[in-house]
């Protein structure tokens, strides 16, 4: 079938060219058409149409031709002098029809488009396969709840009060979780498989090395960080009855048959461990053994440099560096909402969740000077210091989000979670917001999350103890 426009205003042609002949039936757009066509018409001996469409016919393959005589002919040409194109060709130009046939619905489901990888999405307004959208991970449709699928991976119990989670980077299948609420990890293998298995693990000092771990980052291969938002007070104090703030962030085996396990020293079996970071509320890997956290005691975001660790359960930590950077320029949430910090290898910022000033902020890790000595010096080290010139740049501005937590850079783009309003955020490096997914979950619900290997967002749902995966519909 094919469409032309005809002489008359407001009319169009159909050709429909089946069967070896042709039959042109013309529609009337407005009541004044119509009335032109019927006019027309009475010369051309055609068939008796539905109201305002009007037909021409040439014969079909064996039909009696004794109806189109050559006066016959004449006449319907004078009357329509598109009507031999028309007859002849049995359609329009193939640039008219294409046209045409491109502007017509394609599809009414994403099922429809699976055909396209590269415009998997089919936009219902269109009816077209569209690329997917910017941030699409939390979904492509109206930013509700039911827009998406939020699929259990893994429950626990609420004391475990699940508040980050990371893929180990060599065993893809393979996901780390740790438990604010009991000091424990959780490992899950078979992530995407119909066979998810989890172990729980509580290191045998974990009192110490991982006590409120409020965040998890796997390292360099091998290597896995957290850190612990707590002053150390449940296991020492000064003279003066105060804790002595000797806590920091630790490194850790991901060797399962080390992890977990007593030494001889009673150490636990972390493999590292520095101690200037007191109520930690986040941790990045950047490269090597560095680590990047969020400081709420001081109001700062730490570098670490582990260079080497030692042994299970050891306790040298003299080549360890310290570096603060923008002291007093973020603040940590009064009531110990995580603040987690991603390091963007791309452009060399440490993207923060400043919780406690409600706002998204990076921080130039090429930039500053060293300056004095740390206040705070409770171990030999390599070398520490203040470092001046630092400042952070606002990404987003407060009065956006409310109490930002979690945060990943994904494709350019700024991904946050707010525990406040247990949404998710999109924006893009500008602090232009992209789009944005209510949960509906409860306030509190929402710390940490990450990327998976298949492109999927995997969070913690802190109070009921679950791992949950975002599925867009």
């Amino acid at each position: 079938m094919a469409f032309c426009p005809l002489a008359v205003k407001g009319a169009t042609a159909t050709v429909d060219s089946a069967g070896g002949g042709f039959r042109v039936d013309i529609k009337g757009d407005s009541p004044q058409a119509s009335d032109e066509i019927a006019r027309r018409d009475g010369v051309t001996g055609g068939v008796t149409p539905p109201p305002r469409i009007h037909s021409l016919r040439a014969p079909r393959s064996g039909a009696t031709k004794s109806a189109w005589t050559v006066p016959r002919m004449m006449s319907v040409l004078r009357t329509w002098p598109l009507a031999l194109p028309l007859l002849m060709l049995g359609a329009c130009s193939s640039s008219t029809t294409e046209s045409k046939e491109a502007a017509a619905p394609k599809c009414v489901a994403d099922t429809e488009c699976t055909a396209t990888a590269d415009k998997p999405l089919c936009d219902l307004t269109s009816g077209a396969c569209v690329a997917l959208p910017a941030g699409h991970e939390i979904g492509y449709r109206d930013g509700t709840s039911a827009s998406v699928t939020f699929t259990e991976i893994y429950k626990a119990t609420a004391a475990a009060q699940f508040v980050d989670l990371d893929f180990h980077p060599e065993r893809t299948d393979e996901l780390w979780v740790v438990g604010y609420g009991d000091d424990s990890i959780h490992i899950g293998t078979g992530i995407g498989t119909d066979t998810v298995a989890f172990k729980r693990l509580v290191d045998p000092a974990a009192e110490h090395f991982m006590h409120k771990p409020p965040a998890i980052a796997m390292g360099t291969p091998g290597l896995v960080g957290t850190c612990g938002d707590n002053d150390n007070s449940q296991n020492a104090t000064g003279s003066d009855g105060r804790a002595n703030l000797f806590m920091g962030p630790a490194l850790f085996s991901t060797d399962r048959t080390i992890l977990g396990k007593k030494t001889s020293g009673g150490l636990g079996s972390h493999v590292d461990m520095l101690h200037n970071t007191p109520m930690c509320r986040g941790i990045a890997h950047a490269n090597a053994n560095v680590f990047w956290v969020f400081n709420a005691f001081d109001s700062s975001i730490d570098e670490y440099n582990f260079n080497k660790t030692h042994e299970p359960g050891g306790d040298d930590h003299s080549d360890g560096e310290i570096y603060r950077f923008a002291a007093g320029k973020v603040k940590g949430a009064s009531d110990g909402t995580p603040s987690h910090v991603f390091f963007d290898a791309d452009d060399g910022f440490l993207y923060i969740a400043d919780t406690g000033h409600a706002r998204v902020v990076r921080l130039d890790t090429t930039a500053g000077t060293k300056g004095a000595e740390l206040d705070r010096q409770p171990e030999p080290l390599k070398a520490d210091a203040m470092m001046t010139g630092t400042d952070v740049e606002e990404v987003v501005a407060a009065g956006t989000l409310t109490k930002p937590s979690g945060i990943e850079l994904h494709g350019g783009l700024v991904y946050v979670t707010d525990t406040a309003t247990s949404m998710f955020n999109v924006f893009d490096k500008t602090g232009t917001a992209i789009r944005s997914l209510a949960t509906d979950l409860p306030a509190g619900s929402l710390a940490g999350f990450t990327f998976g290997p298949d492109g999927k967002i995997y969070f913690t749902d802190k109070l009921t103890g679950r791992v949950l995966r975002i599925d867009p519909q």
